[in-house]
């Protein structure tokens, strides 16, 4: 199998780590593992069409590019818990600990160190390659609210290419949990999740706030959440949690 990480396109600045992995790919001017680095993004992305703000060649801004073995489309998620449960325990190795908050953002209590966006490209009923985009707050954060940095939680500079290089270890030496039994991955993948069994506030897509009691995932990914002895399932369309 291919080592990940193991080409690295070192780039200054770029729209997006993720748009250019994927104009790689429909140029077939990629490989499989490749890593696309930038020292800052002018138009990152997160999750919801949300932007991704970062430092410039203060923080790590990158998109691993590879061709999942044996993971169908209706198994996509896979690859998002496998990539949160790699990075807590890369951060664990900075003696930051670190939670998955639902879907796919690193926290540290209520603030945020990164976050995780995924995109598939899909070819008939295989992934045929899957770019997974990561932004990570190492020596500085953006001036917004519940934001934090390695710097901060741990008082040391790292160079971003240092995380980064853990995190490939990580990724490459725990692929075995990425194909491994399904419930197997969602239990490590819960086992971090901010939150847990705790009640916190949210917002649904009519604007209205309730507080739920944060029950885990369900195997499609979705959040489950207990409100008056009752289980309901919601996808990352259809609510948001509310910080302090």
């Amino acid at each position: 199998m291919t080592k990940l990480g193991s080409e690295i396109h070192h780039l200054s600045v770029v729209d997006s780590t993720n748009n250019y992995a994927a104009k790689l790919i429909s140029e077939g001017k990629i490989q499989n593992g490749s890593v696309i680095m930038a020292d800052f993004q002018t138009n990152g992305r997160g999750q919801r069409g949300n932007t991704w703000q970062s430092v410039s060649s203060e923080n790590l801004m990158f998109s691993l590019v590879f061709q999942p073995i044996g993971i169908t489309p209706d198994q996509q998620i896979r690859l998002s818990w496998y990539t949160a449960v790699i990075w807590i325990k890369c951060l664990h190795r900075f003696s930051i600990a670190a939670q998955i908050k639902w879907p796919n953002d690193i926290f540290v209590g209520e603030n945020k160190l990164g976050g995780i966006l995924i995109e598939q490209q899909i070819l008939g009923n295989t992934i045929a390659w899957s770019i997974v985009g990561c932004g990570m707050n190492v020596n500085a954060h953006p001036e917004l609210k519940n934001t934090s940095s390695i710097f901060e939680q741990t008082q040391v500079h790292f160079k971003p290419r240092t995380l980064l290089n853990e995190f490939l270890e990580l990724f490459n030496g725990h692929l075995d949990l990425l194909y491994s039994n399904h419930d197997k991955l969602k239990a490590d993948f819960e086992a971090e999740l901010w939150g847990k069994y705790t009640i916190q506030q949210f917002e649904d897509v009519k604007g209205q706030l309730w507080k739920a009691k944060i029950m885990g995932v369900d195997a499609l990914g979705r959040l489950v959440l207990e409100q008056n002895d009752e289980l309901l399932h919601f996808d990352l369309q259809e609510i948001k949690l509310k910080l302090p």
